[in-house]
């Protein structure tokens, strides 16, 4: 009865961790747009570094700029992250250690003296700065924290890289905004990959031989898309063709680019054909294999010595 009661809530934060991040999306946006107006307008930008589109851009953004409403969606912005990593850290509390709960905590502190220093201070350079450096000294803690608890080469390389884009990040202003944008278009990502159990993608790949299946498929779109550049006169490169390719293989379709040539459209008759097949023998290889072994007990044996193996290093 107490692990469903678990598993729910924990379902239910999850749900709330995902409403909050799409909320921060829109509002991360025109926080982007508003940091770039403000400055723009405070710095200027030499006219040798602008483009015309850019300075259209500039102008429009500083004709629909007005602090008061760049304080509320600065603020906003700010709330919907502090709580989304509040969230988290409640909902992974339990399985990543008292540590990183306190860690979401710190972090969801942070973002949310982010939001209020403009409301106290003002819009202006000052504030903005100071939320930057607040912000990226919270995700830094992050980054360091990762770095802790796995020594490991491959986790502390793209950890310090990460560190190094959050102080540049921090330093450009605009780019912070930007930067915490992409911060919940990926914890969105996050949530929904973590529905999929990739141990049980690695053995089906494994025991199906879907990865040649996969590789022939990607070698026949990169040898089409080569011959559809020089035949093809509505392709004019690379990767317009690559483009096109894998709109024809998954059956999209976008219609942006066609072939007119006999040639262009031979191959796009053979590579469709090809596409359809593969496309649904892989998806019936992984559906078929995936609810079974998910839900075989050697799996879960294993998956639960993975975490093990895991906490341990």
């Amino acid at each position: 009865m107490s692990k469903s009661i678990t598993r729910k809530t924990t379902n239910f934060l999850m749900i709330g961790e995902s409403i909050l991040n799409l909320i921060a999306l829109p509002l991360g946006l025109i926080s982007v747009g508003m940091s770039f107006a403000l400055l723009a307008g405070t710095t200027g930008i030499p006219a040798e570094q602008i483009t015309e589109e850019t300075a259209e851009a500039v102008e429009e953004l500083q004709q629909v700029y007005n602090p008061t409403d760049a304080i509320v969606f600065l603020f906003l912005f700010f709330l919907a992250l502090s709580a989304a990593r509040f969230v988290r850290g409640f909902r992974l509390r339990k399985e990543k250690g008292e540590e990183f709960f306190r860690l979401s905590v710190v972090q969801g502190a942070a973002f949310l003296a982010g939001g209020l220093l403009p409301v106290i201070l003002g819009y202006t350079m000052s504030t903005t700065l100071m939320t930057s450096v607040l912000c990226a000294i919270a995700l830094i803690a992050g980054r360091v924290f990762a770095i802790v608890r796995d020594h490991r080469v491959r986790s502390v390389i793209p950890n310090i890289v990460a560190i190094a884009g959050i102080v540049y990040c921090a330093l450009s202003l605009v780019f912070m905004s930007g930067l915490l944008f992409l911060l919940s278009v990926f914890a969105l990502l996050a949530i929904v990959f973590s529905r999929i159990s990739f141990s049980v993608l690695k053995k089906i790949v494994i025991k199906t031989h879907a990865a040649e299946i996969i590789f022939g498929l990607l070698l026949l779109i990169v040898t089409f898309a080569m011959l559809l550049t020089f035949f093809e006169p509505n392709m004019d490169n690379f990767k317009d063709a690559l483009w096109y390719c894998f709109a024809i293989v998954t059956t999209i379709g976008f219609g942006d680019l066609t072939a007119v040539t006999d040639f262009g459209r031979i191959l796009s008759v053979i590579l469709g054909a090809y596409g359809i097949v593969v496309v649904a023998l892989i998806t019936s290889i992984i559906v078929n294999f995936y609810g079974e072994m998910k839900a075989s007990p050697e799996t879960e044996s294993s998956d639960a010595s993975e975490i093990a193996q895991s906490e341990k290093t």
